[in-house]
């Protein structure tokens, strides 16, 4: 399989390049800076140095790739003193450049409790919504909404990790539900599962036009 990926530079993007190396798809990865993959080099990866908000630019390396991951990111605010819109921003010309290029799977990463609800893990309520997520969470809100309301071309699907570990795979099943966070699930999960999740849903139906919570559970 063919697959491009944004944000492939991140820390969670790189290890999306490395699972999808290791399990023999070729890699394009689409990114802002090329020497942010390090050391990484494969017959079978590709990379291209593109604005993301810009469709024409990105749309070319989408033709022939059956399908588009993402991991893109941008920094919190501290105490929403940050106005942040980078989310709804980039998927804009995202799923214009996937049309022309006439590309219709896009799995891309978000966050745990990207909206408000009864319930949520009291860490997100009342210090890492509050202190330093707010507008990152409210801007990845719009995007999902954006991707409900306005892509329903786009087979996409949504991936709501929880706090991220840069550690090696686990190993085991990742919980996955559909909603905002997995109850009982674990505060953190490696990037490297995440990643794994993501590859592992690129074929799948199970989670079409859907945004999936996922975390390790006991």
């Amino acid at each position: 399989m063919r697959i491009a990926v944004l944000g492939a530079t991140g820390p969670t993007g790189i290890q999306v390049v490395q699972e999808a190396l290791e399990r023999g798809h070729d890699v394009i990865a689409l990114v802002r800076n090329p020497e942010g993959l390090g050391d990484i080099k494969h017959d079978k990866l590709q990379i291209q140095k593109v604005d993301i908000f810009q469709e024409k630019d990105l749309s070319p390396h989408l033709q022939d790739c059956e399908a588009l991951l993402s991991c893109l990111g941008t920094r919190a605010s501290f105490l929403g003193w940050t106005p942040i819109t980078f989310y709804e921003d980039s998927i804009k010309p995202i799923t214009s450049a996937m049309r022309t290029a006439n590309l219709k799977r896009l799995v891309c990463m978000t966050a745990a409790c990207t909206t408000r609800t009864d319930g949520e893990p009291k860490i997100i309520s009342y210090f890492l919504r509050p202190l330093f997520l707010g507008n990152t969470l409210k801007s990845m809100s719009v995007m999902e909404a954006y991707l409900d309301q306005e892509c329903q071309d786009v087979d996409y699907t949504v991936v709501r990790p929880p706090g991220l570990a840069n550690t090696p795979s686990s190993g085991k099943p990742v919980t996955a539900v559909e909603g905002q966070w997995v109850p009982n699930g674990s505060g953190r999960i490696s990037r490297r599962d995440v990643a794994k999740f993501m590859l592992d849903t690129v074929g799948s139906s199970d989670w079409s036009k859907k945004c999936v919570a996922i975390a390790m559970t006991s």
